[in-house]
């Protein structure tokens, strides 16, 4: 019986082993198992919070790219503006130029009617001040009371007048 002990308490050993085995198996298996759904949790969590911090980082983005072209389109509306200034002074310019060559040639009611047409175009300016426009305005109108004297000199006063226009320093431009 001694040999039949043995078999069962090995046996019983080898069950005991067996069942642990298993037990300590089960029970790596539900740790494990809770572990990655812990993980797994905070995994989605994070990937919720990222989600929300790229849509913020994209409404962001949108907000700054509207703010870059409301600021790109205001600085094109003001170089738009300028530009029109300037040709609509280059239109005075060239008939201030053309009226200074009638006054050489002494064609004095030509040159009258340049300035005329150079007043027109200065009446045109509409980005031009009103500082701007009088002071231009009243230097035009002297130089048509000159012509309508026959005085030569005006010529003096056309040419820098006209040199003024193309420097971008018209009568008046420093009193703004």
């Amino acid at each position: 019986m001694n040999g039949t002990q043995e078999r069962t308490g090995l046996k019983t050993t080898v069950r005991n082993v067996a069942v642990g085995a298993v037990v300590l198996m089960v029970a790596l298996a539900t740790g494990f198992g809770i572990g990655y759904f812990q993980r797994e949790h905070k995994v989605e969590e994070l990937r919720q919070l990222a989600a929300g911090q790229k849509e913020e980082f994209t409404a962001r983005i949108r907000t700054l790219e509207k703010e870059v072209l409301e600021a790109q389109k205001s600085q094109l509306e003001r170089a738009l503006a300028r530009a029109k200034l300037k040709a609509d002074f280059d239109a005075v310019v060239d008939s201030l130029a053309v009226a200074a060559a009638e006054v050489e040639q002494r064609n004095f009611g030509r040159a009258a009617q340049k300035i005329g047409a150079a007043k027109g175009a200065l009446n045109a300016a509409m980005g031009a001040s009103a500082t701007v426009r009088d002071g231009v305005s009243a230097t035009l109108d002297e130089i048509k009371a000159g012509l309508d004297q026959l005085d030569v000199k005006v010529r003096e006063q056309i040419t820098s007048l006209a040199k003024d226009l193309e420097a971008g320093q018209p009568p008046g431009a420093s009193a703004q």
